[in-house]
């Protein structure tokens, strides 16, 4: 039997081989559906309780611990949105996208291998991520009602964080969708610094809560 031979599997053994690959990247995002199903949950409820908390007591101690909660909650939920938006995207688009064995930090995920994946996929990858967290700001707005300052407050939290993503990410999907490279555009929005995502977020989120407040 020659070396060719020997380091070439058959069609049998490359099956296999996706097979295992397959059942083990489906175990690893299982994990991390896992855990960020215990923190986004755990948040919620935190914040739930203090919601119920203020509402029944009117104690200024609960009102902050209210508004303390939802702000945490808005940021662990929406982040945990974002991650899980992009890796659909990208699996929607068929883009080779391997769940991490261990996470980066509390949130990231899976990978995006630049040099296995297109522009096109790249994009869908990117879109999924921008448009999740709108999906929260939408969903508050049908289901919760926004008599209380810690609701109020955290839909402001997750418009913060729905618009700092689009300004940040939007500006790399649109020069990769005009024949951009995607791994350079994107390292040039990342040296451009988190500066103006931030700021423009944050003013979103102000107004977002001022106008509800008032109307309330």
């Amino acid at each position: 039997m020659s070396e060719a031979s020997q380091a070439t599997p058959s069609p049998e053994e490359a099956r296999a081989q996706r097979d295992a690959a397959r059942k083990a990247d489906r175990k690893r995002w299982k994990e991390h559906a896992r855990i960020h199903f215990v923190m986004g949950m755990g948040a919620l409820t935190l914040w739930g309780a203090a919601d119920a908390w203020a509402a029944v007591s009117g104690l200024a101690i609960a009102h902050a611990a209210s508004i303390a909660n939802a702000l945490i909650a808005s940021t662990i939920v929406a982040s945990i949105v974002h991650e899980w938006g992009h890796f659909a995207g990208a699996r929607l688009s068929g883009a080779v996208s391997p769940a991490l064995e261990k996470r980066a930090n509390h949130f990231f995920m899976f990978d995006f291998p630049f040099d296995r994946n297109d522009g096109r996929q790249f994009v869908w990858m990117s879109w999924g991520g921008i448009l999740a967290p709108w999906a929260l700001v939408l969903l508050v707005l049908v289901s919760v009602p926004l008599d209380g300052l810690g609701r109020i407050v955290l839909l402001a939290g997750f418009v913060t964080r729905a618009v700092q993503v689009a300004i940040f990410e939007v500006p790399v999907v649109r020069r990769a969708m005009d024949g951009g490279d995607p791994r350079n555009e994107l390292g040039r929005q990342i040296a451009a610094g988190f500066g103006r995502s931030r700021l423009v977020g944050n003013a979103a989120g102000v107004a977002a809560f001022l106008v509800f407040w008032l109307a309330a």
